[in-house]
């Protein structure tokens, strides 16, 4: 089995293989799925606000990896290339 390094965004890969869904969309299904779950933590500027955010769950990591945004203390959903089309025809074929 290939070693998967090459990671993406999700909005980028959607355009790329012609998915035909937003990536609101696409993560929608993606938590219904069971792929990706929200999380929420307590906003830094108003601690009266969350912040709410998407990962991927354990089922998901075999389609990418939860990645550290150095802007926020928060991960970010990231896809491997290499199976992202595995991903479309389980997840997104109608």
């Amino acid at each position: 089995m290939p070693t998967h390094k090459t990671l993406d965004s999700l909005t980028k890969l959607l355009k790329e293989h012609k998915v035909g869904l937003s990536a609101v969309a696409a993560n929608k299904k993606l938590l219904t799925a069971g792929v990706l779950e929200e999380k929420s933590r307590q906003s830094g500027a108003d601690p009266a606000k969350t912040k709410k955010f998407k990962v991927f769950t354990e089922l998901g990591c075999e389609f990418g990896e939860n990645v550290v945004n150095p802007l926020s203390p928060e991960t970010t959903p990231k896809y491997y290339k290499e199976v992202f089309p595995d991903l479309v025809d389980k997840y997104f074929k109608t």
